[in-house]
């Protein structure tokens, strides 16, 4: 009697002081899933990766996979706790829609929106392909089989030009970055990734490349709103990036850090404050952060309803949406 008095006591004393002990004190380790090196999105994660898990005290890893189709399945199931993704990939994996066909990740959550995603569709610098029309018949990159949501966004830069992968020798490639090699190396004449992408800047410094300007009237952007949810044309600047001489239009997409309803509410809250405290320190490590905005990081009309962590932190600073 006296001993399991003892013990109830003793737990009752452990349960109360874990309670008061700070986060960085009960955190496990976390991780991130993102897409290949080379990617903006793995540049992005570890840049979280690094200057997050120092905030919060907690060791954090990056764990590169495929793309959306691969990274989302994988964070549902348990395998890490965040990844990266743009919002148009989200909202299909939510609906179980587009490559997600016949597959809805209803536990999928938003942590976060980073900054927007550009998206170039790219040819050699000296390459005769000067607008969309011109790709007719050339060798164009397509299905991105571990990296889908690029194909998705190939087909809806085609479509805003009439065009579709019928009208182009489409051109099978496992990823992004393997298509950039293949433009570099020959073997295409035409592929899209991200603008900040550092193969993009490897493909620009090795053979010189340049971005098409996608179709920006009307009809074109009603095009690639019904095709792509949530995605939008944008104008980059002259010089900005590479491949951009002069202003070009491309496709901006949210990018944002997902996460899972079973994640814990306090682990979510702590990484979110994180991001929004460490701006410069993230913005050193990955370029992209320097257009993240605690005004923008909460936005409750997204396709993809927000973690109950994430919410409380954005109500807390007065900025959710």
């Amino acid at each position: 009697m006296t001993k399991r008095f003892s013990r109830l006591v003793l737990s009752t004393i452990l349960a109360s002081t874990l309670a008061v002990l700070p986060f960085t004190t009960q955190a496990r380790t976390l991780s991130i899933g993102t897409n290949p090196q080379g990617s903006v999105a793995y540049a992005s994660g570890s840049a979280i990766a690094d200057v997050v898990g120092d905030a919060i005290g907690t060791p954090f890893t990056v764990i590169p996979q495929g793309g959306p189709t691969a990274i989302i399945p994988a964070m549902t199931a348990g395998e890490f706790d965040f990844a990266f993704a743009n919002v148009v990939a989200a909202a299909t994996a939510l609906d179980g829609k587009g490559p997600f066909k016949g597959r809805k990740f209803e536990s999928l959550r938003v942590a976060a929106v980073v900054y927007p995603l550009h998206l170039g569709v790219y040819v050699k610098k000296d390459s005769p392909i000067k607008s969309f029309g011109d790709l007719r018949g050339q060798r164009v990159a397509s299905a991105f089989k571990s990296q889908s949501n690029l194909a998705g966004f190939m087909t809806s830069a085609l479509a805003m030009s009439g065009m579709s992968y019928d009208d182009v020798t489409a051109v099978p490639v496992q990823n992004g970055v393997q298509a950039m090699d293949e433009l570099i190396d020959g073997g295409l004449d035409a592929t899209i990734f991200s603008t900040k992408a550092g193969v993009v800047q490897k493909a620009d410094a090795v053979v010189g490349v340049r971005a098409l300007s996608v179709d920006s009237s009307d009809s074109a952007s009603a095009t690639l709103a019904e095709r792509s949810p949530g995605a939008y044309v944008a104008e980059v600047a002259a010089g900005s990036v590479p491949g951009v001489a002069a202003p070009t239009n491309v496709i901006e997409a949210p990018f944002v850090v997902l996460t899972d309803s079973q994640v814990d509410e306090e682990t979510v809250y702590q990484v979110v404050k994180a991001l929004a405290e460490n701006k410069d320190k993230l913005a050193v490590a990955a370029s992209d952060f320097e257009a993240l905005d605690l005004n923008t990081m909460g936005q409750s009309k997204l396709p993809v309803p927000y973690h109950p962590g994430a919410i409380r932190f954005y109500q807390e600073k007065g900025v959710w949406q």
